[in-house]
């Protein structure tokens, strides 16, 4: 019987000369479990990737580089509509499979081109006033504060921006502190793109709920990266993307709208699929009903070779096993940020120790030291990473894959060392 790392080690072979050909390198779900530290297996996974041999990638948490199978997916599928004149569409299968990867309802997901245009809706669709008040965090992403800020100007609510815990209780307490009479929505996000804590989602929206408060998450990391379960968080909207560490097309991503919420999250753009019908020809001018699904939230012509390659990304996570992806990048965090704290008290580390607070991002500073050039540096050795200046926070965060090695943390290790020492 087949194995993961026969079907690996075949396509190994093949990726390479396949791609952006007329034949297609396909993965196969449903195939065994392999131990986390097989190191020859993980060798044949970043074999997949066209990443070039001489560079180490640790920016995943910035764009994930898609497998050969994605890129092969999406360039057979535009050759095809191209070559047929056939109008895109595709978009239901797609919905299908991110439903089931991210355990909703097909009808609450809604497709879209990234994370920011997921918060977009979601924060012009709550009903908010002006003096309602929205928290969130000093750890946003440009994508997630731009949009509540915006707002603020433009209706009128009030922005209350909160801190984080050095741990998960520490955190919760802080939510907790920060409500008020006048709070409508809490939005923070899972993972920030700033030190990698995962933040208490589950607890947050449960306190949430039993105040009357809306919950909105941003989601931009861990599909991809944790066994993501959106219905266990129990929130009421959830904006994600498929091109980080699903590994998927660039510019695709999703949204989750809990069907309790679809009637209060407004939809404010129009065009095919957002409604049930219309009628210029009637007197007045009709528009019913908002579609009873995703739809409402998007519209008009999609690129079907894009939600082919979200459905091959899934399959292709499926195959190597979500929860073994998990095991493998958590591991490689966990052995880098344990290697840097071993470096003493020169490293002033950013992400929570305690385990139920990091995943697949470490990030740290140097004491005295400006870390900005430290990315320069391994930059000039071909090791990316990230350098964080969001709110002055001014760390170094460094994202590990499945396509990263033990090997590749040890030069990264090496090069703050030198850093440090210089």
């Amino acid at each position: 019987m087949a194995n993961r790392r026969d079907f690996l080690k075949n396509t190994a072979l093949l990726s390479g000369a396949l791609a952006f050909s007329n034949i297609k390198v396909n993965a196969t779900p449903n195939l065994p479990a392999i131990a986390a530290d097989d190191e020859q297996y993980w060798k044949l996974v970043r074999a997949q990737f066209p990443l070039s041999s001489n560079k180490i990638y640790l920016n995943n948490g910035t764009m994930g580089p898609s497998p050969y199978t994605v890129l092969n997916e999406v360039q057979q599928e535009m050759l095809e509509i191209e070559t047929a004149g056939r109008y895109g569409g595709y978009e239901d299968v797609a919905i299908k499979e991110l439903s089931k990867f991210l355990n909703t309802k097909d009808t609450e997901i809604t497709l879209t081109r990234n994370v920011t245009e997921g918060i977009n809706i979601a924060c012009w669709g709550f009903p908010l006033k002006a003096g309602d008040e929205v928290i969130i965090t000093n750890h946003e992403h440009v994508g997630h504060a731009s949009p509540w800020l915006n707002r603020a100007k433009l209706s009128g609510i009030v922005i209350k921006v909160i801190s984080l815990g050095k741990t998960a209780e520490e955190t919760l307490n802080i939510v907790k502190k920060a409500i008020t009479k006048k709070t409508k929505l809490i939005a923070v996000p899972h993972i920030p793109c700033t030190i990698g804590k995962v933040l208490p989602v589950k607890e947050i929206c449960k306190l949430a709920k039993e105040k009357s408060i809306w919950t909105f998450i941003d989601g931009a990391h861990p599909a991809g990266m944790l066994m993501l379960d959106i219905k266990d968080i129990g929130c009421d909207v959830y904006a994600g993307c498929c091109h980080k560490w699903m590994l998927g097309p660039k510019g695709t991503g999703f949204l989750y709208v809990s069907e309790n919420i679809r009637h209060t999250v407004q939809a404010y753009y129009g065009g095919a699929g957002v409604d049930t019908g219309w009628n210029l020809l009637a007197t007045p001018p009709t528009y019913s009903a908002y579609a009873e699904n995703g739809h409402r939230y998007f519209y008009g012509t999609q690129n079907a070779a894009l939600f082919k390659g979200i459905v091959k990304a899934i399959e292709f996570q499926n195959t190597i096993g979500r929860d073994l992806i998990e095991k493998r990048v958590k591991s490689l965090a966990n052995y880098l940020q344990d290697n840097l704290l071993k470096m003493g008290n020169t490293i002033e580390m950013m992400t929570p120790v305690e385990s139920i607070s990091k995943a697949a991002q470490i990030s740290f500073k140097v004491k005295d030291k400006d870390v900005s050039k430290l990315q320069i540096q391994c930059n000039e050795k071909k090791i990316i990473t990230r350098f964080v200046a969001e709110n002055n926070i001014n760390c170094l965060r460094v994202s590990t894959h499945i396509y990263n090695s033990f090997t590749e943390i040890d030069a990264f290790l090496l090069e703050v060392d030198k850093f440090i020492k210089a």
